[in-house]
């Protein structure tokens, strides 16, 4: 019969033999490098982009829909404007480097648009930049976000890295990225935060979820 001071002993080492037997996590720069292999190869995808906070000529605060880098770069999908008269539902269209818009009211625009399909996703876009670009990229941990089981990889972007994704960046800024467990690795989630431009400015985050992607 185990005595009651053995069998507590045996317990606790059980218990950080159990701790000790986890998998380390990946090196941040190897789950980068998968994921930008594998991004660069996406030729279609869903994105959604929430912001909290609002950028100066560009009072974005949802944005979601439907991308394509076929024929030019296509993409369908609503947004959100939001500033300090109120918000502002509509739905877009771009088709290489025109866009066009429609309200609630029915009333519509056309124009040409500098945020095409391609400036983001293409082996040349800016999330593929950004993958490259993450300096010092460090694996914080594994969890589930907005249901994606990732590793969570925070690090330092450049700023002209980062511009490319939000003009309003003149700075370097910390960025994270969440790669998908499962293979291949996957670059599923951003967080980024911009900083004030001044210091009567609050600072604005940034989060893109992208999904359904197909190569």
């Amino acid at each position: 019969m185990l005595s009651r001071r053995l069998l507590p002993a045996l317990l606790l080492v059980g218990l950080v033999g159990g701790c000790a037997a986890s998998s380390p996590l990946p090196r941040g720069s190897e789950l980068l490098s998968s994921a930008t292999t594998t991004f660069a190869a996406v030729r279609s995808l869903h994105f959604s982009v929430r912001v909290n906070g609002v950028l100066r000529a560009l009072p974005l605060s949802k944005l979601d829909g439907e991308a394509s880098v076929e024929n030019g770069g296509h993409a369908t999908g609503t947004a959100e404007l939001a500033n300090s008269s109120g918000k502002r539902d509509f739905s877009f269209t771009v088709d290489g480097d025109a866009a066009s818009t429609k309200d609630a009211k029915g009333q519509t625009q056309h124009g040409p648009t500098t945020f095409t399909v391609h400036r983001f996703v293409d082996p040349d876009g800016g999330f593929v930049a950004l993958l490259s670009a993450l300096r010092n990229p460090t694996t914080e941990i594994r969890e589930t976000v907005q249901g994606v089981d990732g590793y969570r990889v925070g690090g330092t972007l450049p700023q002209a890295v980062a511009a490319r994704l939000v003009p309003q960046i003149h700075t370097d800024v910390n960025v994270k990225v969440w790669v998908t467990v499962a293979q291949p690795h996957r670059f599923a989630r951003l967080w980024l935060q911009v900083p004030p431009e001044t210091i009567q400015d609050s600072p604005v985050m940034f989060e893109v979820l992208l999904t359904q992607q197909v190569p």
